[in-house]
């Protein structure tokens, strides 16, 4: 067996995981309708928007013809590290299955206050803040690694970190403004993408 076909394979299937947990949420958002006030503006959205293209681009070339882009691939990573790709994808993963399915009617892709908004403490939530984010920031650091590919790798990442630090902040006073001392007790025992020690 080639030493790539597992890779490509697990990178797909990824992908395709990935996209199935974030469009079924996002479906049964929009079925249910209500009110909702968009609270975002451009910049998180460009960098995200970014992101995701550069995922998408330099995935699709890593899965149908690799070694088109092959400046992307001038450093050869180590098996061990993509392996750890492959581990650091199935966490990420994971992650994010459990941040949509505890976070249910109260998850958008877009900051918004809603009817039915409901401050969600179990699941990955009992610890961090904001599971979603971090799930992104290790699914892209894992699938960079995964790939051995250095645009997958730091690009996706940097911008999925950007996005998460234009973001936090307004999502907090969003839901400082909703739920007043109760979240702010919530933040005291919560770390925003890792744990509180």
């Amino acid at each position: 067996m080639e030493t790539e076909t597992p890779f490509r394979v697990f990178f797909l299937l990824s992908f395709i995981a990935m996209m199935t947990i974030r469009v079924y949420y996002q479906s049964k958002i929009l079925r249910d309708g209500g009110e909702i006030d968009i609270k975002e503006g451009p910049p998180s959205l460009i960098a995200g928007a970014i992101a995701a293209l550069t995922a998408i681009v330099f995935g699709a070339e890593y899965l149908i013809s690799p070694g088109f882009f092959s400046f992307a691939y001038v450093l050869t990573y180590p098996l061990w590290l993509r392996w750890l790709g492959v581990i650091l994808l199935t966490s990420g993963i994971g992650l994010l299955w459990a941040a949509h399915y505890n976070l249910g009617k109260s998850f958008h892709s877009l900051i918004v206050s809603k009817d039915e908004h409901v401050l969600v403490e179990t699941g990955p939530y009992r610890y961090i803040r904001h599971p979603i984010y971090l799930a992104y920031i290790v699914n892209y650091v894992g699938g960079g690694l995964l790939t051995s590919n250095w645009v997958l790798t730091f690009i996706p990442v940097t911008m999925s970190l950007l996005l998460a630090l234009l973001r936090m902040s307004k999502e907090e006073q969003v839901l400082i403004d909703l739920f007043g001392q109760r979240y702010l007790d919530y933040m005291e025992r919560t770390g925003r993408l890792l744990p509180r020690v």
